[in-house]
């Protein structure tokens, strides 16, 4: 006789086959086996994953009880009230920027209450991309000021609380929905709730002190500080055709301009700007945490915001004022509000009940929360694109067309209606994406007639560019090819390899699909992730961090994927993975592979680290002291933000300034091949400019010089410096201490680039031979 259906193993439960269970640990063991396999693809020297994890208990007991280091830097808990002030900056931003997306979420119904995880989440995206518009009308006008900002922020979350209070009160009753208070019991739920939170309290210490140090990174330095701190020092926002990198969509650099203006000073001003920025990270976890919550249960909310705030990742691009960290939480807000539209779509055009199944009429008007969550959605993803240009293709263009798409497709019963009501939802979801990034292509299209210049100049042109450079933009953020080989190989760094993955994302999000509740969203999740891969494949030049705003979205289907067998033997093989991953991810987090860590070093001795690591020459030149009316000329470099001196620079994708000021240009003329121009003419141009120094950096010139590198003009070459010399413009450079690699460093490829290059750049010291790495010349008529 047949068993009962009932009994039947194939109709089970997924969690309840033993096949299933056995697998599913299986995997979770090969996973993490192959990913401790890899080594480290960034670390110098060579790092594998196996040595971290062998050396983790020694790597742990240090961050507890460090061992005396010879000659260490002045450190400890008695400098953190150095980073008060920052904290006071930082917190005086976030609440005003609060205050505003409470105001404005309000003003267009956002339905959820305003203490809610929800909406907090909606309050801080909208309301943080108001702050940096309003910083950006302030800039351009010329009208920032301290007291100006302090004030409209002040006011801003004064008023936005009392708003908040009150429509709380309208919506629930009470004043404050919710009460702090410890439970009455302590069960398993907090029990469970407080290791996740145990898990992740180093992680956001770390993040919270390693964001206020000073940065190291080029990019940072060239252009996210440095674009701020030009508008700060003339006063106002305006082009400039120097820096190619300042004409994008500058939603966090405005952040960081705020914090410029509030503290009064450009340096430190960074740095608080820098603390603003890692709280991206913080509402990215509010965002995943409410996002699995809502649809998954709490359990694969706590797992999932636990998984994203362990990962080595979120540290990593907390601690570093890049825009990855703002564009992965625009993102996963977007995803969040565009998930509750299609929800609200889906409820409205079910019908009431079976009887009503086959009219062709349905009975009420669209929910206005649907409206709201559209222009939302609309807004969110416009700010994701205000973040960076490719935000239109990761977040604008999928969200949107999908939006559009489950209304075309669910409304197909009602001709009409359909037609009005996709219109609509279009209509408003271009509206809120207009508003948050249409102020930036408008004031490139009135400085440079292209309001996405750089991009497109072959449809609009631009102001200060050329065909060649468009080329060389082109080339430089493009993708080489696209060889199948190389797709499987990135797809390994993406799951395996990154040097900041966590083994806990792309082991559990798979299981996922094991997970009965809620399929279908799963299934366009992991769509969503898949495209972003694909379209981080095809259309960018693949550098690492361009995929990481996908990180909240697989942690998101972690959480569920983590959460989907009860039985006990897989949540003890659970507990074992996140702990043991947790305290590895912590080591790489903590042990100086994620980044300049010296928590709490006396901030002055960080500084002056920084400027030393990143730029020795500009350390000289600072010490120097020189004159309001000595500029220096830097050829080769544009990390420039801790220059304390007049500089005129240009980007490598810019017209270099000294090829412009010392070559007779000729457009059938290779670079190579250009005359310089009189001595005479050169020694004037100095002189009016001013020019003190002129400062060059051959590393840097070497860099952009070799294979698969940006290009670097052939009129740059130490020749040209010698004849300056030799006819009295420049005098002998000056005395070199610190700017010498020794060529045992280099590899065979680059070590020919450089000898076929400029052989007199080679010097021996000690009977061994030393690449001159920068040089400072002075002007022999300076002031």
């Amino acid at each position: 006789m047949k068993n009962p259906v009932a009994n039947d193993t194939a109709l089970a439960p997924l969690e309840d086959r033993p096949l299933y269970v056995r697998g599913a640990i299986v995997w979770l063991l090969l996973f993490f086996i192959a990913f401790i396999s890899f080594t480290l693809p960034n670390s110098n020297p060579a790092t594998s994953r196996w040595d971290v994890f062998t050396y983790l208990p020694v790597l742990l007991i240090d961050l507890v009880d460090p061992l005396p280091v010879e000659n260490a830097p002045p450190s400890g808990w008695a400098f953190f009230p150095q980073r008060l002030p920052l904290m006071g900056i930082a917190l005086t931003v976030l609440a005003g920027a609060w205050g505003l997306g409470i105001l404005l979420t309000r003003l267009i119904k956002v339905p959820p209450n305003p203490f809610t995880a929800e909406r907090t989440v909606f309050a801080y995206g909208v309301g943080i991309s108001t702050v940096s518009l309003l910083t950006l009308g302030g800039g351009l006008l010329g009208i920032l000021s301290q007291g100006l900002c302090y004030l409209t922020l002040i006011l801003s979350a004064l008023i936005g609380f009392l708003s908040a209070v009150q429509e709380s009160k309208q919506k629930t009753g009470t004043l404050i929905p919710f009460q702090l208070k410890l439970p009455e019991a302590f069960g398993y739920e907090e029990l469970f709730r407080m290791i996740c939170i145990l898990l992740m309290s180093p992680f956001v210490l770390s993040m919270l002190l390693g964001s206020m140090l000073p940065s190291t990174d080029y990019d940072v330095l060239e252009y996210h500080f440095g674009g701020p701190k030009e508008y700060y020092q003339q006063g106002y926002i305006g082009f400039l055709p120097h820096n190619i990198y300042t004409s994008f969509p500058f939603l966090t650099e405005m952040l960081t301009l705020l914090a410029m203006t509030l503290k009064a000073d450009w340096f430190s001003g960074a740095q608080a700007g820098k603390l603003i920025l890692m709280t991206f990270s913080l509402f990215s976890a509010l965002a995943v945490f409410t996002t699995a919550r809502r649809w998954f249960g709490a359990h694969a909310g706590w797992l999932a915001v636990t998984i994203l705030l362990t990962t080595p990742w979120t540290y990593r691009i907390s601690i570093i004022a890049y825009t990855e960290g703002a564009l992965s939480f625009y993102l996963i807000a977007s995803l969040l509000s565009l998930i509750l539209a299609i929800e609200a779509l889906i409820k409205w055009s079910q019908p009431e009940s079976p009887d009503d199944a086959n009219s062709s009429v349905l009975k009420t008007a669209p929910p206005s929360s649907l409206w709201a969550f559209t222009c939302l959605t609309g807004f969110l993803s416009g700010s994701a694109m205000a973040c960076k240009y490719p935000g239109v293709l990761s977040v604008v263009i999928p969200l949107g067309m999908t939006l559009l798409g489950f209304s075309w497709v669910l409304l197909k019963q009602e001709q009409k209606l359909r037609k009005t009501v996709t219109l609509k939802l279009a209509v408003l979801f271009s509206a809120g994406t207009l508003l948050a990034i249409g102020p930036w292509l408008l004031k490139n299209l009135v400085e440079t007639g292209n309001p996405v210049y750089p991009l497109l100049y072959s449809v609009f042109g631009g102001t200060d560019l050329s065909e060649t450079l468009n080329q060389k933009w082109k080339g430089g953020h493009s993708p080489k090819d696209h060889n199948p080989v190389d797709l499987v190989v990135k797809l390994i760094d993406v799951t395996f390899k990154s040097d900041w993955l966590s083994p806990l994302l792309f082991s559990l999000a798979p299981l996922a699909f094991l997970k009965t509740q809620h399929r279908r969203l799963i299934f366009w999740l992991w769509i969503y992730v898949g495209f972003l891969f694909l379209s981080w494949w095809v259309f960018t030049h693949r550098i690492d961090r361009f995929w990481i705003p996908m990180i909240p979205v697989v942690a998101v289907l972690a959480g569920i994927g983590a959460t989907w067998c009860s039985r006990t033997i897989w949540k003890v093989s659970l507990s074992a993975a996140i702990l043991l991953a947790v305290l590895f991810n912590l080591g790489i987090t903590t042990s100086g592979l994620s980044g300049y860590n010296a928590y709490l070093d006396d901030m002055r001795h960080a500084e002056k680290f920084a400027i030393e690591m990143t730029g020795p020459e500009i350390l000289l030149l600072n010490q120097m002291k020189l004159k309001p009316d000595q500029v220096v000329l830097s050829v080769g470099d544009a990390e420039l933000f801790y220059a304390e001196f007049p500089v005129v620079y240009s980007t490598v994708f810019d017209e270099d300034i000294f090829k412009l000021w010392t070559a007779e240009i000729k457009s059938d003329t290779p670079d190579k091949a250009l005359k310089m121009k009189p001595a005479s003419e050169i020694e004037a141009k100095f002189k009016t400019e001013h020019i003190a120094y002129v400062y060059v950096n051959w590393a840097e010139i070497l860099r952009y010089r070799l294979p698969g590198s940006y290009g670097y003009s052939d009129y740059v070459t130490p020749a040209r410096f010698k004849k300056l010399v030799q006819e009295g413009v420049l005098k002998q450079p000056l005395p070199n201490r610190f700017s010498f690699r020794n060529l045992d460093t280099f590899s065979k490829r680059d070590l020919k680039v450089l000898l076929e290059w400029a052989p007199e750049l080679v010097v021996e010291r000690e009977g061994e031979r030393y690449f001159i790495t920068a040089q400072i010349f002075p002007v022999a008529t300076s002031p």
